[in-house]
């Protein structure tokens, strides 16, 4: 189906590729939005004018539409509900329309996906997903930790995301809105599915997982070798930057001594990028001497962990136990 020539699918009904969509075939959902593409720009145009952010209400028709594919009942009747969309949104940035500057600009654009509908949880092909993961590797380093963990960590809000990355509210704004257009295009030009994620994330669990629990079995020295000597390790919490993995093998040997023990929650990888959210468990005679959670974003070199960003949570990863 996907080696079918271009004219030949011209032809495939609205309904027919809206269920090879849910049945995995990107390019199938692709297609359907190429073909709806100059209608709901015309539309964006007639009630936003011709500014960008008419251009922008498709994007984020696009997105909406990839999350809440699931929940269009007539798969025939995919156009209305495309243009219902995107009215949508036109009146939201018609209601919001007001003066900004710099990232703050980007929110208006974002609030079409509400947080209880984050893409990995509105998406329910499992080809989809490998495909949203897969678009996820042409984005630039800073902006896929951004992205995964706006909409697939627990910690996902945006001042969550600022302490976890250190950086302004603002830059965390303009990063997804940035990848927002990026996966959008993306999408528009999917021509099948990568199974790459799938592998990675598959291996780069059991390799955290495994280590955690090397660790506390007494190898402390094979768990920290995975970081590298010159390790760049940054506490979001407290701003503090370190270099030299001398630092980080002090803040585990304190937890070992003082008997605080890590239970890795939720791992996702995105080529070099992984982030891990763990619980953390207090010994019983000292309950309250860490936060409940830490977030690990770490970004691989060759062979080993480059950079670290660690952040204290004030509440557990979900699901717990």
């Amino acid at each position: 189906m996907e080696q079918m020539g271009l004219a030949q699918r011209k032809g495939t009904s609205d309904a027919t590729l809206v269920l090879e969509a849910r049945n995995g075939q990107v390019h199938s959902l692709g297609l359907l939005f190429e073909r709806h593409r100059p209608q709901l720009y015309a539309a964006a145009v007639s009630l936003l004018g011709y500014t960008s952010n008419a251009e922008d209400a498709v994007h984020d028709t696009f997105l909406t539409a990839l999350a809440r594919l699931d929940q269009l009942r007539e798969p025939a009747a995919v156009g209305g509900w495309l243009h219902a969309i995107l009215r949508n949104c036109c009146l939201i940035e018609r209601r919001r329309r007001r003066p900004q500057i710099g990232g703050a600009e980007a929110e208006q654009h974002f609030r079409e996906i509400p947080d209880d509908e984050r893409i990995e949880t509105g998406i329910e092909s499992r080809e989809l997903r490998d495909w949203v993961w897969a678009a996820l590797r042409k984005l630039p380093e800073e902006h896929r930790a951004t992205v995964m963990l706006r909409y697939f960590s627990f910690y996902n809000s945006y001042e969550e995301v600022s302490s976890i990355l250190g950086v302004p509210v603002g830059t965390v704004r303009s990063r997804l809105f940035d990848a927002k257009i990026r996966l959008s295009d993306l999408l528009l030009s999917a021509a099948g599915r990568d199974e790459a994620h799938e592998k990675l994330q598959t291996e780069r669990q059991s390799f955290y997982e495994d280590a955690f629990r090397t660790l506390y079995r007494g190898q402390r020295d094979r768990f920290l070798s995975h970081f590298a000597d010159d390790l760049h390790l940054i506490w979001s919490t407290t701003g503090n930057r370190f270099r030299g993995r001398a630092h980080f093998d002090a803040e585990m040997d304190s937890d070992l001594q003082t008997g605080v023990r890590v239970q890795p929650k939720r791992i996702m990888a995105s080529d070099n990028i992984t982030v891990l959210e763990a619980a953390i468990a207090n010994p019983p005679e000292t309950p309250n001497l860490c936060p409940p959670g830490v977030v690990m974003v770490m970004t691989e070199g060759a062979a080993q962990v480059e950079r670290l960003h660690l952040h204290m949570a004030a509440r557990p990863p979900f699901p717990m136990g």
